[in-house]
């Protein structure tokens, strides 16, 4: 009797786990929904509205990561079933064929764990992947996440106006009616990133607004987020809050004044002077006119016409003297 009902349960046990759906993006990768609270989250910082979440595009991106999660040694993965491009594939599940109206998409794998923030900001962060998020047109947006091993397959379709400007009405489809999906956005409101400018001796700090992250900084200013970590003493784990000062560049290093010295020359007309670290060296030199000159001639010994004036004298006194003793 108890191995009836053993042999009952085991097989019980063993149809749910065949029957059972397999989940398209276990809980250590992102869900697609994360994946665009992640996009809008990057529009909002540059100052652009949310995608709005379409249910067909959802379908279309879903059903490419499956087939890219299944299909070892793919080609292009922009290439899907049947060769259709992002475009045929939309259509097929029944997006409007909108003119001027484009599918664009992005597609990249991220290891198992990583948050989605390293495959926008590090994949994705060039222009052609960038202009997909940051399309200043773009309407609406489905994304898909499968894994396969310890890959995850991201792929992200946003449909776009391009031909007529954005002057067509903006397509809708009703597939599953209105509801939560169709509507989704970004969860709260983020501040566009204002970039900081920078101080005469380069320093460059940024005050963190609602709804920036680490991630978001490190796209606008170009900088690498482990970069940012290291300059302000963070952790992986750490986070940044409003009003928080983040260091994005360090002063420049300060260097030294060179200090010239040059030589009196002559010259006919004026050169200007150099700033030298004698102070003295500022003083103009003094120029004295010729009227202002005074000329001192050398004084002349007078003692020796003393000394000649008596020796002539002594001589004709004694020659006056033998004179007047001859005549006697």
């Amino acid at each position: 009797m108890v191995k009836n009902h053993l042999s009952a349960f085991s097989a019980l046990a063993i149809l749910l786990i065949t029957i059972s759906p397999a989940f398209a993006a276990p809980q250590s990768a992102p869900t697609p929904y994360e994946v665009i609270a992640a996009v809008n989250a990057l529009r909002a910082s540059h100052g652009l509205p949310p995608y709005l979440v379409d249910p067909i595009l959802m379908m279309a991106a879903q059903g490419q990561a499956d087939y890219l999660a299944s299909t070892p040694g793919f080609g292009s993965g922009h290439v899907g079933p049947g060769s259709t491009d992002p475009d045929a594939r939309a259509h097929n599940l029944g997006y409007p064929e909108v003119p001027g109206l484009d599918i664009n998409e992005n597609w990249g794998t991220l290891r198992e764990g990583d948050p989605i923030e390293t495959l926008i900001f590090g994949g994705w962060n060039d222009t052609e992947h960038m202009h997909t998020m940051l399309h200043d047109r773009g309407q609406h947006v489905g994304a898909g996440v499968a894994v396969s091993g310890d890959r995850a397959y991201i792929i992200l379709d946003v449909a776009a106006f391009w031909g007529d400007a954005g002057l067509t009405a903006q397509p809708t489809t009703s597939a599953f009616g209105e509801n939560a999906a169709t509507q989704y956005a970004v969860s709260q409101y983020i501040a566009p990133v204002i970039k900081a400018t920078s101080a005469p001796d380069g320093l460059i700090t940024h005050t963190v607004m609602s709804g920036q992250s680490l991630w978001i900084l490190s796209s606008h200013y170009e900088v690498a987020i482990e970069r940012l970590r290291q300059l302000n003493n963070m952790g992986s784990f750490d986070t940044i809050y409003i009003g928080q000062k983040i260091l994005i560049q360090l002063p420049m290093p300060a260097t030294a004044t060179s200090v010239f010295t040059t030589t009196s020359q002559p010259s006919a007309s004026p050169q200007p002077s150099l700033v030298t670290a004698d102070k003295s060296a500022e003083r103009p030199p003094v120029r004295v006119s010729p009227t202002q000159l005074v000329i001192q001639t050398p004084k002349s010994d007078e003692s020796g016409w003393y000394l000649l004036f008596f020796g002539l004298f002594g001589v004709g006194v004694i020659l006056v003297v033998i004179s007047f003793s001859g005549k006697k």
